[in-house]
């Protein structure tokens, strides 16, 4: 299985601003399950296995489901696993990805046979190099699906703002899902930085959702910055808004 997020992601060289914290856009409920212990949450994180033709495959790292507020359910994960971070050789540009893709599917990694399947980009804008989001269509939405979706929230986190990172790292073989607490420290444009607890080596993680105490979508797993560390653990882990990607996302390609 290929190492994703073996080394922290260069930080942009001319970042975009920090979206708006006062905004417009409805907000939706509370998810049912979020005032639950995290043990008691649905299946969030699926891992990938996607392959190309012309380039090698996404094997591993991970994903999760969206839903926009007119009921549509997108896939999201890691524009970055589309290069050597993800063992993809060569790396695939947004614009040739829809041609590319041979097979994309999706699973709780320890459940294969519960699967979702990506069709082709679901939101104008993502080939913007100052962004690591990377939201692609179902290809059959008839089909029982393998995590909960989940809606986006339109406004940036705050510092000192509670947040869970959902995922599982590649050291532990039967992982399912794990949710790992964590307060956010620090913002630059469009990407945030949290503390996480317990520390986790977060190999595995690219991609991941990072969700609010209400259990919306804030954030894709992504680290633009030198982490603090523990030995191999992380202490710490980054996301990027995900305000960054609200309105393209919510106004259908």
């Amino acid at each position: 299985m290929t190492a994703a997020c073996q080394r922290s992601e260069p930080s942009p060289s001319n970042p975009p601003p920090a979206p708006s914290t006062h905004s417009t856009s409805p907000v939706a409920p509370a998810e049912p399950w979020a005032s639950r212990p995290p043990r008691e949450w649905p299946q969030l994180v699926l891992t990938n296995l996607a392959e190309f033709h012309g380039h090698t495959p996404l094997q591993g790292a991970s994903a999760f489901l969206l839903k926009t507020q007119d009921d549509r359910t997108l896939i999201a994960t890691a524009k970055h696993l589309l290069g050597r971070n993800g063992g993809v050789d060569p790396e695939i540009s947004i614009p040739a990805l829809d041609s590319a893709i041979r097979s994309w599917r999706l699973f709780p990694r320890t459940l294969p046979d519960q699967v979702a399947e990506a069709a082709k980009v679901a939101a104008d804008g993502l080939d913007d190099p100052r962004l690591d989001w990377l939201v692609l269509t179902l290809k059959d939405i008839a089909k029982p699906l393998p995590a909960t979706p989940l809606p986006l929230r339109p406004r940036p986190v705050d510092v000192g703002e509670q947040v869970y990172l959902v995922g599982c790292p590649y050291a532990e073989a039967t992982c399912k899902q794990n949710v790992y607490a964590g307060k956010v420290t620090a913002r630059s444009g469009h990407r945030f930085r949290y503390d996480i607890d317990p520390p986790v080596d977060l190999r595995g993680f690219s991609g991941a959702p990072v969700v609010d105490q209400a259990g919306h979508v804030v954030g894709v797993m992504t680290v633009s910055f030198q982490p603090r560390m523990q030995g191999e653990l992380h202490l710490e882990a980054g996301g990027e808004d995900a305000a960054a990607i609200y309105r393209s996302v919510e106004r259908q390609r």
